[in-house]
């Protein structure tokens, strides 16, 4: 092969090593611990819901929202039926709920809908962190050993 050739073939393997190396960069996720701000004032969409490292089916998942306000009110659908409740998020993403104030309506649907909607609002409730990823488009609730994760999108604007 003369020089000529392999230094182009050099050249082409270090461009390509330099673009798998900044995709691969890029492609990292970065997570961070939820706030008030980053968490609340924002509708979030549902996206996945893991219980002790198993995907759960959810068969209409923007039938399930989070929302809450700066105030620490929380409300949101779950499928069939609307749930409310309150809520604090501290600075560094650990969640305070009031499991007192926690209550959702009553409506009655086709029993593998209400299992789902049963499941999520138990996972909901147990969650204890708060983190944002996606540059703040995707929020992570879940408790402190990870078995239970509730991941949501970013709803609008």
């Amino acid at each position: 092969m003369s020089r000529l050739v392999q230094l182009w073939l050099l050249g082409a393997l270090l461009v390509i090593g330099g673009c798998l190396t900044n995709s691969a960069e890029e492609a990292r996720v970065v997570q961070s611990a939820g706030t008030a701000s980053t968490v609340c004032n924002k509708k979030w969409q549902l996206v996945r819901l893991r219980i002790n490292g198993g995907a759960i089916p959810i068969q209409k998942p923007a039938d399930f929202t989070f929302v809450c306000n700066l105030d620490g009110n929380v409300m949101g659908r779950s499928g069939i039926n609307t749930y409310r409740g309150e809520l604090q998020v501290t600075d560094n993403g650990l969640m305070l709920w009031d499991s007192s104030s926690f209550a959702s309506t009553k409506m009655r649907g086709p029993e593998a809908l209400m299992q789902q909607e049963y499941t999520y609002l138990r996972a909901l409730g147990d969650t204890r962190q708060a983190f944002t990823k996606s540059r703040g488009k995707r929020l992570i609730l879940r408790d402190a050993s990870g078995d239970i994760y509730i991941e949501y999108v970013r709803a609008g604007p």
